[in-house]
């Protein structure tokens, strides 16, 4: 009878500390917890030692650099990889090592249910990652400054587990992520020689407000989904803003 698969969790952190006690003892009897670390000053390192991770400081390399490089000093076959305001259901380690040692795929797709101001968005559409894989058969893209997603060489499976996700508790830290984000996305889009379209620019607002609050069922979470909905349609309007900031800029 061949041993069970051990797994190793990656994560990494900058501040961490509000979630991370949380999120760790949801990972309880996984083998090995990676934390990259880039400068916490917070209790992150603190909450971290507590609960037996290896801590390895590296400067900031960016989201998809730094998850590759975190993933690299994995020492186990089989790795999950969360942020440090997700936290697994009772039991979810358990079941991700029996699909690992079902051999029926490369990589397991988890759910996450988002919450924002304390509270989850009913009737949110619910959003899937692909967070349990082979080490040896995934890859970050490190061209990819924000919106980083693994690549599975391999085949890919869906589970039940789902993720709860905290994300931001204010309109001032979520607005200021976003913010940040855009900036990423907008030199993402510039380095590819994406185009400037004005129609784009007027109309990209209204169409990913409706988006958000018909179509991913913002509607029903209330005045939070309401809010949140706006400001994610403001976010990818931010982001077109830049972009012909970019464009203005390099020709003036």
């Amino acid at each position: 009878m061949s041993a069970a698969p051990k797994i190793s969790v990656y994560l990494i952190t900058l501040n961490e500390g509000r979630y991370l006690d949380e999120v760790l003892s949801s990972v309880r009897g996984a083998d090995e917890i990676v934390i990259v670390d880039s400068g916490s000053d917070d209790d992150t390192l603190l909450i971290a030692e507590r609960h037996g991770a290896r801590i390895i400081q590296q400067e900031w390399l960016g989201f998809a650099a730094q998850k590759s490089f975190a993933l690299e000093q994995c020492t186990h076959d089989w790795v999950l990889n969360l942020d440090g305001d997700e936290v697994l259901p009772t039991g979810a380690i358990e079941q991700l090592r029996e699909l690992a040692a079902s051999n029926q795929a490369d990589g397991y797709w988890l759910k996450r249910d988002d919450w924002w101001f304390g509270d989850k968005l009913p009737g949110a559409k619910r959003y899937k990652f692909c967070r349990f894989y082979r080490k040896t058969k995934a890859h970050w893209d490190v061209t990819q400054y924000v919106h980083e997603h693994i690549h599975i060489d391999g085949t890919t499976q869906q589970t039940d587990i789902t993720m709860k996700h905290y994300g931001y508790d204010s309109v001032h830290g979520y607005m200021a992520k976003l913010n940040s984000y855009s900036e990423l996305k907008a030199r993402v889009r510039s380095e590819r020689n994406r185009k400037v379209s004005l129609p784009r620019l007027l109309l990209i607002y209204p169409l990913m407000f409706l988006k958000f609050y018909l179509l991913r069922g913002m509607i029903f979470s209330g005045w939070r989904g309401f809010v949140k909905a706006h400001i994610d349609a403001f976010y990818f309007f931010l982001t077109e803003a830049k972009l012909y900031e970019q464009r203005y800029r390099s020709k003036h």
